[in-house]
């Protein structure tokens, strides 16, 4: 603060108020450093986290729309959205955490936020038990898929991941989709056809994606196996929305899962220009 105020005096402005948010307010700088640092403390006990789960709110969840008034909309009522979304978030850590349906859990991070368009989010990573890591092909086939189903047999899965697990398209199908940049996907899709799972040494495993000639019609598209998020079919099914199911294969990515769910809100800089008299130095008043 004494820095801020020397650097006024020095330029000939009058500062505001100062404010530093200490580390008990949430979401501000100093408290995600300090969560990322007791995180990467976890880590260092434990190991590295064997599951990254990103979990996003459905605007139209049955308990959502069945509290509308007439004219609504799910984005008029945040209170509501939120409070549903907290609710299932609840029942899925229980499911989790309790049940152990992934497996033992012996540690869990998890971070709540929100998108930009406004739904509520959580990005949780997750330490297994030694007898329950996944170590090899079967076992994470088992617990991710990347898959389109079977239509026939398993139509509500179908519909589910339909609706919720098909990413894009982008590249050559819809070169402005937001994740384009410099005209590649950046999240690399489409992805390729591996009959097999296979260890990725940076990061997440290629998960198997077979050319089983299963396809679907998205809007004027038609989108097959390469197109598909990573999921887990029982929790898509009971929760019917996104939940991206990763696999942590490597060391390497532990610093990069958990900076990306401490990495805090988006920022921009504000300048405040107060009118210049007559004779005064051009940047006089200008507070930033």
């Amino acid at each position: 603060m004494d820095h801020l105020a020397n650097e006024a005096v020095i330029e000939g402005l009058i500062p505001g108020h100062v404010i530093i948010l200490p580390s008990s307010f949430h979401g501000s700088p100093r408290a995600m450093q300090q969560n990322y640092q007791d995180a990467m403390a976890i880590v260092q006990k434990y190991g590295k986290p064997d599951l990254f789960i990103t979990f996003i709110c459905n605007p139209t969840w049955i308990e959502i729309e069945e509290q509308l008034f007439p004219g609504q909309t799910p984005f008029d009522r945040p209170d509501l959205i939120t409070r549903v979304f907290k609710l299932k978030l609840n029942e899925l850590i229980d499911d989790i955490f309790k049940k152990h349906i992934l497996g033992q859990t012996i540690v869990n991070v998890f971070v709540i936020k929100f998108q930009k368009r406004g739904l509520p989010n959580c990005h949780i990573l997750i330490i297994l038990a030694n007898g329950d890591k996944p170590k090899d092909e079967n076992h994470i086939d088992h617990i991710v898929c990347s898959e389109i189903p079977d239509p026939v047999q398993l139509p509500q899965l179908y519909k589910c991941m339909r609706r919720h697990m098909i990413h894009g398209p982008c590249g050559t199908l819809n070169s402005h989709s937001p994740c384009m940049e410099d005209d590649k996907c950046s999240k690399e899709f489409p992805k390729e056809f591996p009959n097999d799972t296979l260890p990725n040494k940076d990061g997440y495993p290629r998960y198997r994606r077979r050319d089983n000639g299963i396809t679907m019609t998205i809007g004027k598209y038609e989108v097959d196996n390469r197109w598909i998020v990573p999921y887990n079919p029982y929790l898509l099914m009971k929760y019917n929305a996104h939940i991206n199911m990763e696999i942590c294969t490597t060391v390497k990515s532990i610093k990069y899962l958990f900076k990306y769910i401490y990495k805090g809100h988006d920022c921009a800089n504000i300048k405040l220009q107060r009118p210049v008299k007559e004779g005064a130095a051009a940047d006089q008043g200008t507070l930033e």
